[in-house]
């Protein structure tokens, strides 16, 4: 009888695109050189929902309820880890001056705590490429299929 191999799933971590339509809330990665968007691995329990809000609020300080969200679906992210986006959209976005990052890493240099985004931008759709790592921009040109399907 032939052995089955074990294959590993690739991980899901969990983001949120924010935008008017126009733009969106691209978070500055700390200690690199790109944006990203507010995105993290579900802690036990949590629903994908759940962790959708905690991140937004984590990374930029924004308060976000599951209810302002829609559900986008799972992309394909890279070998080891897909991503599941959430779409929370808003006619007037909130001030980047506003907002702040409360989840933390430790730097391997200083070994200091660090936040992990250190810098907000809205961006067009157009910037990704070039602020974005090249796996986040396909998954965002990706996603804005999906987002011009809703009304």
């Amino acid at each position: 009888m032939p052995r089955k191999e074990h294959v590993d799933m690739p991980a899901t971590s969990v983001g949120v695109i924010i935008t008017n339509r126009t733009v969106f809330l691209a978070c500055h990665s700390t200690g690199n050189t790109f944006y990203d968007l507010p995105k993290g691995m579900p802690e036990e329990g949590e629903t994908p929902e759940q962790t959708a809000c905690r991140e937004v609020r984590e990374e930029s300080g924004l308060s976000i309820q599951p209810d302002q969200i829609m559900d986008l679906g799972v992309f394909p992210y890279n070998r080891a880890k897909n991503l599941h986006l959430f779409l929370w959209e808003m006619e007037s976005l909130p001030p980047i001056e506003e907002m702040v990052c409360t989840s933390t890493f430790i730097d391997r240099y200083s070994g200091q705590p660090k936040p992990e985004v250190d810098g907000y931008e809205y961006i067009g759709i157009d910037q990704a490429d070039r602020m974005m790592t090249a796996n986040m921009a396909r998954v965002i040109r990706d996603a804005e299929r999906h987002i011009l399907e809703f009304p």
